[in-house]
């Protein structure tokens, strides 16, 4: 699998999320039609196993009532995606009990709290931490 397809699966998520918001008188096979695609593409675009043209996307953003800069994941948001780091239940606990139900904190902790573990370096067993590491040949 290659970097592009997470960027095709962030995309994908993200005109569903805006599709989902129009509430449910936009299924994926109402906006396959209006664009002039099958339903099998619009379900293979949104889980980003389909890579659609630049113009199939402009018209996607256009039905949506959104920006077309607004689908497309920034790096900050594939950096996230790329390095999810499952938290244990006890941090996520923590997490939604610091941010008091709040769903827009929550995300933002979570983001932050497996960024962080996704940076700190595991020490391996078979080292011991102050020995130097080996270079490269």
């Amino acid at each position: 699998m290659t970097d592009s397809d997470g960027l095709y699966r962030e995309l994908g998520r993200k005109i569903r999320q805006a599709r989902e918001r129009q509430g449910q008188k936009l299924s994926q096979g109402a906006l396959a039609q209006r664009l002039g695609i099958s339903r099998a593409s619009m379900v293979n675009i949104e889980a980003g196993r389909q890579r659609a043209p630049l113009h199939l996307l402009w018209q996607i953003a256009e039905l949506l009532g959104s920006d077309l800069t607004l689908l497309i994941p920034s790096r900050d948001e594939m950096l996230v995606t790329s390095n999810k780091v499952e938290l244990e239940n006890a941090m996520m606990k923590q997490i939604e009990e610091f941010a008091k139900g709040d769903p827009k904190r929550i995300k933002l902790l979570t983001g932050f709290a497996s960024k962080l573990n996704a940076t700190i370096e595991t020490p391996r067993p078979d080292r011991k931490s102050h020995e130097p590491r080996k270079p490269r040949s």
